[in-house]
């Protein structure tokens, strides 16, 4: 008989399949700017500026980030949620057991002499809702794009905690390069500064010299004091990001090189597979398709809801009795579910998942069009960089020559002391440009890495 009762459960678990009530998901079609080239996406692109102090940097980051560890903790979460209501769908099979010793009340129970009695009991149970109008399968693929888009979600955290770390490492290297700059022209100011001062004592210059001189030491100072600053922000910046103690925030420092490493050649075309890479546009795709199936969920509402349970096993007042034939016990039947009149409740429901997935359409459309923007304005500004970095050479260069020939000038007699000042200024300064431009140049590459949703590699490469 046991037997029986679970097959029969069993067959009618089988039976009835479901229905979909969710609509049919189709992907988005976009107008989409022509792609020239397949390009791949390679998650280690950093590893390209040969800067080895960078990869230890972004190894750390990646396993010690808090950002990142708490979104491993929400992927985690997703997809027990998911395996949740996957297995809403199949039958749940339970098995029970009780040993019991009773007094009943004699004048409760006067036809029951003596009032102790024992009774034990096994048995199996097994329960099963019928998916007709498909209201836990939908749920079930709500709960998978769910789990998809958390995933997602930490890769792209993943990608932008890389590209963090790289911005400040490589503007704490460019501050590095820049201090050394200045601090070498701080000692040339200084030599000529106490040259002036000699000069001056024996009358060979006037006061507004020294003056002169004087005021380009201070300026220096202060321009090194603000480089200082940068670089106590940076690195506390990249503290952080690196998952380091509050301790650490103020005892540790952050090893770098003392100049940039060179920029990485990459491909100026537009990829073919931008979308495939994008983990934003795969978060977008997987809401709609979360938004889409709970339409079908909102709507089962409407439905009855019909489910089954059904049981087998043995009681006895006698333990030795418990397997006996004439202990067993059994029970099987259906139970309904049905809303008549809820005052538009389950309308109102399905309005809202409707308009829930429509806002989703429309996230996932603004989304891609976001993805082509930033590779857009990323290609452009590099193209844009490299022109400024290379007219910026040329201008280190012209007034490395125009301080060398002011300096002649100068002790020649041809020409006034502040004209070697200002030459000199003007070096130092486009010296600092120089540097800086070159570190802009590195995170806009970062930030293209970025944007092309994890590195790039050409298919041929």
């Amino acid at each position: 008989m046991k037997t029986k009762v679970l097959l029969a459960l069993s067959a009618s678990v089988v039976l009835f399949s479901a229905c979909s009530l969710a609509p049919e998901y189709k992907k988005p079609e976009l107008s989409l700017p022509s792609s020239q080239k397949e390009i791949n996406v390679n998650a280690q692109w950093f590893k390209t500026f040969n800067d080895k102090k960078l990869d230890l940097l972004i190894a750390e980051a990646l396993k010690n980030n808090d950002d990142l560890k708490l979104a491993v903790v929400n992927v985690q979460k997703a997809r027990a949620e998911y395996d949740i209501s996957d297995a809403d769908l199949y039958p749940s099979l339970d098995l029970s057991a009780s040993a019991l010793r009773q007094k009943r009340s004699v004048n409760a129970y006067p036809g029951f002499f003596g009032g102790l009695y024992n009774d034990f009991s096994m048995s199996a149970s097994m329960s099963y809702e019928f998916d007709f109008w498909g209201k836990n399968s939908n749920q079930r693929d709500a709960n998978l794009a769910n789990f998809l888009a958390v995933d997602a979600n930490k890769e792209t955290l993943r990608i932008s905690l890389i590209t963090d770390v790289a911005t400040y490492y490589f503007n704490l290297v460019a501050v590095e390069e820049q201090l050394q700059i200045a601090q070498e022209n701080l000692k040339n100011y200084e030599a000529t500064l106490a040259y002036r001062e000699k000069q001056y004592k024996y009358g060979v210059v006037d006061a507004l010299v020294v003056a002169q001189s004087k005021a380009e030491v201070a300026s220096v100072k202060t321009a090194i004091d603000a480089l200082n600053v940068t670089k106590v922000k940076s690195q506390s910046a990249l503290v952080i990001l690196l998952g380091r103690s509050p301790k650490e925030i103020f005892e540790s420092s952050i090893d770098t090189k003392t100049e940039l490493p060179e920029f990485v050649e990459i491909p100026t075309t537009l990829p073919t597979n931008l979308l495939q890479n994008r983990p934003d546009v795969k978060i977008a795709e997987e809401n709609l398709k979360a938004k889409t199936a709970l339409i079908g969920v909102a709507k089962a509402a409407y439905f009855p809801n019909l489910s089954i349970t059904g049981s087998y096993g043995f009681q006895s007042q006698k333990l030795s009795n418990l397997a006996n034939s004439n202990s067993q016990v059994w029970g099987i039947g259906p139970s309904l579910y049905m809303p008549l009149f809820d005052f538009g409740r389950i309308e109102a429901a399905v309005k809202v998942t409707n308009a829930e997935q429509k806002a989703a359409l429309i996230a996932y459309d603004k989304t891609v069009k976001n993805a082509y923007k930033e590779v857009f304005d990323s290609l452009q500004s590099i193209k844009a960089i490299k022109s400024k970095k290379d007219s910026m050479e040329q201008q280190v260069d012209a007034y490395n020559e125009a301080y060398r020939v002011a300096k002649q000038k100068y002790a020649k007699g041809t020409t006034s002391y502040l004209d070697v000042l200002i030459a000199q200024s003007l070096l130092l300064n486009s010296q600092l440009t120089y540097v800086t431009t070159k570190s802009e140049l590195l995170i806009e590459e970062a930030t293209l890495y970025k944007a092309l949703g994890g590195g790039w590699r050409s298919v041929k490469d």
